[in-house]
Order: C-alpha cells, then sequence, then structure tokens
C-alpha cells in the first residue's frame, strides 16, 4: 500500500514538475525556442561532412603552408577548416603608401580557389565559390578576410577594393558539405579600415563613404536560406559631429551604429509604469553588475559622472553609485526613426514641455506613475533619444 501511495505521489509530482516546465518554457523568448527547434530539424538531416563527388582534392598538410588564408568554420556542430590558395599568387612588396597600403606591405594577386575540409582531415576538397571572379588582390594587413560567428553558421568574409576606401564582399557558408555564397539583395560594400560588425545572431553592419555621405547599412542574415536582406540603412552628411560616428565604428570592434528596431506603441506608459523600458529586458531597479555580466561588450563606463553610467551602441543605463541600481535608461532615437508629432499622436500631449538648448529642441514630458518618460527632439522636431526615470531629473548630455 506504501509503494502504492509512493508511486502515486511520484506521478503527481512528475506532473506538477512537467507543468512548471512548460509554464517556464513558455516564458522563453520566441526566438530561443524556434532556435531550438531548427537545430532538432538540423540534426535529424544528415549529410557528408564534405561532398567530395567531382571536386579538385589537396593535401591539407601542405595547404597549411602554402594558402594565403585559413579559417576555422562550423555549419552547425560540424566543425571545417577553410582555405584560400591560388596556383599562381605573386607577392610584391609596395614601395611607397598608395590605396593598395602602406609602404613596405605585402601584396599578393592571384586567381583564388576555396578549399574545404573536414576538421583535422588530411584531404582538403575544391570548391565552386569565386571561382568566376576573376584575378583578386590581397594586403594582409587590412581587414579583407575574416570569419564572422551567427549562432549556428560561420561566415567566410573576402572582400576586395571597390574605390578609394570601400570594399565589395563575398560573403561565403558552409551548407550540406559544400561552401556556396551567401546572396544579397544588394552589394554588401563597407569601408576597408574595419571588419563588418557582427551586431548579434541575427544581423551584420556595414559603413562607407559616399560621396559627401555616410552610410550605415544593417542586414538581416537568413540561417536558413543563406541570404542577408537589408533591414535598415541610414545616412548621415559626413560632417564633423556625424564623422565621430564613422571614426567609432571603425575604430571600435564591439561599436555599431544604432539602427531602426523599435516600433513605438501606445503601451509603453503603461509598461513605463511598471519600469519596464522600451528596447531593453533589464527593468529599472536592475543591479548594473547584472547587466554587464550578461552584456559585456559596452563601449563606455563612467563610474565617476555626475550620473554614473555605462554606455552600449544601442542604450544607456544610469545607476546609483552607492547601491549600483539602475535609475535611468536612454535609448537613442535611430532605433525608432519617429517625430514629436508621432509621439504625441500615439502617448496624447505631454505633462510638460522644456526647451533643449543643446540641440535647439525640447523635452517632451510624460507622467508614469513613480516614472516618466523624457522624449528629446532636434529642431526639425526629430525624436533624438527617449529616456525612461525613476526621477524628475532630467539627464541631458
Amino acid at each position: 500500500m506504501k509503494n502504492f501511495i509512493y508511486i502515486i505521489s511520484m506521478v503527481m509530482l512528475s506532473s506538477v514538475i512537467a507543468g512548471c516546465s512548460s509554464e517556464t518554457n513558455a516564458s522563453l523568448n520566441t526566438e530561443d525556442v524556434t532556435f531550438k527547434k531548427e537545430d532538432k530539424v538540423e540534426a535529424e538531416n544528415k549529410f557528408p561532412a564534405v561532398k567530395t563527388e567531382g571536386k579538385e582534392k589537396k593535401d591539407t598538410a601542405w595547404l597549411n603552408n602554402e594558402s594565403l588564408y585559413q579559417f576555422e568554420a562550423a555549419d552547425g556542430k560540424q566543425k571545417y577548416t577553410v582555405y584560400l590558395f591560388a596556383e599562381d599568387e605573386s607577392n610584391t612588396i609596395l614601395e611607397e603608401d598608395s590605396q593598395k597600403g602602406k609602404k613596405g606591405d605585402s601584396y599578393y594577386r592571384g586567381h583564388y580557389s576555396v578549399y574545404l575540409a573536414e576538421k583535422e582531415s588530411d584531404v582538403a576538397f575544391k570548391q565552386d565559390v569565386l571561382s568566376e571572379n576573376g584575378e583578386m588582390v590581397f594586403n594582409p594587413s587590412k581587414e579583407q578576410a575574416y570569419t564572422l560567428k551567427m549562432r549556428n553558421k560561420t561566415i567566410i568574409s573576402v572582400f576586395q577594393p571597390k574605390g578609394k576606401d570601400g570594399a565589395k564582399g563575398h560573403l561565403l557558408a558552409i551548407k550540406d558539405g559544400e561552401i556556396i555564397e551567401i546572396s544579397s539583395e544588394k552589394e554588401v560594400i563597407t569601408s576597408s579600415l574595419a571588419k563588418i560588425k557582427r551586431v548579434n545572431q541575427k544581423f551584420i553592419q556595414t559603413a562607407q563613404s559616399k560621396q559627401d555621405k555616410l552610410v550605415f547599412s544593417t542586414w538581416l542574415f537568413n540561417e536558413e536560406t543563406l541570404s542577408l536582406t537589408l533591414h535598415d540603412r541610414e545616412e548621415l552628411e559626413s560632417e564633423n559631429n556625424n564623422a565621430s560616428w564613422m571614426n567609432q565604428w571603425i575604430e571600435d570592434e564591439a561599436y555599431y551604429y544604432p539602427f531602426k528596431n523599435l516600433e513605438l506603441s501606445s503601451d509603453v506608459i503603461e509598461k513605463a509604469k511598471q519600469g519596464i523600458p522600451l528596447g531593453s529586458p533589464y527593468p529599472i531597479g536592475t543591479n548594473i553588475t547584472e547587466i554587464i555580466k550578461s552584456e559585456p561588450d559596452f563601449i563606455e563606463k563612467n563610474p565617476e559622472d555626475n550620473s554614473p553610467y555605462v554606455r552600449y551602441p544601442d542604450i544607456t543605463y544610469y545607476f546609483e553609485r552607492e547601491t549600483g541600481n539602475v535609475t535611468a535608461i536612454s535609448i537613442p532615437g535611430q532605433r525608432m526613426r519617429t517625430t514629436i508629432d508621432e509621439i504625441k499622436t500615439l502617448f496624447g500631449n505631454p505633462a510638460e514641455v522644456f526647451d533643449e538648448p543643446n540641440s535647439g529642441g525640447t523635452i517632451s514630458v510624460y507622467t508614469a506613475d513613480k516614472y516618466s518618460i523624457e522624449v528629446f527632439s532636434d529642431e526639425e522636431d526629430q525624436v533624438s533619444k527617449i529616456y525612461l526615470t525613476k526621477s524628475t531629473k532630467n539627464h541631458a548630455e
């Protein structure tokens, strides 16, 4: 009888645990759940590690010495080595500074091919990609060939010079044991002075100087179709203030230009009443150490400022120096691309409006119980930033 009661108890406990597990899973980000489903499908679709039929092969030990570039890459759990090699490769030393590079740089040219090998294999097999691109040139001191990790895929980026300071990209990835070129609706052009940016597991970003403008383009990577879609493009006049955006983009590998990824809705104020900000998973009151632990790639940390803060490309957290608890959050206007008139249409008229002397615009304040939303707009009524604050203190920068 005791055994029977024990069994019944265990069955009931299992049901409770299963229920809790389902509730926890439901609270997960939908995107993560989707990824897990994709991983399961991927695991069920078996394919040869490397397709060999009809492909020229070379010894990997030989390629290790002779190839200009070699990369570690992955397709799901399958690991590979990728080689970039030209039979007719030539090498010259630059005798003076030029668009090719600096004096003393090695400058390679040839008809380059891509070879793919399973990791630690003795043999690599020639791929079809890049075979129709003719002669290619490389200066290893520049950012012309490198990899980007995008969740389950490695993007192999191969760039060629285009114009004075630009580079045109051939982005490659491995699928079913072969390397193929990632398709794109537009040419992928970026600055030759820095790598393209991996924003997160789904987005990459390029930047270029184009006549008298700076162009920041953000691309959505579709892992299933191996394609890039232009998600957002921002053009700035290449004046001094805007030039600093490009300089920081080039100098800081973790830095990217904030792109439009937020849609305003009328429930923003209701969420603000609970301390939940627009565009951040961390509510007011979260300790800054918890945020930094989860998001270590911040741009700037200034605990000595009058209003201590940690700045990321797309968000800034202000916190109390004594406790470390977040008291305000700033979202740059680039993430919304909206106007103060559109804000009024959604939120109604603000409780207060102040002049903002730094921009020639205004600060419109909306109350949300013990919080307030401060909307900064410039002299053209474009929203430049939005703050959610715990107090009425303004954070004009």
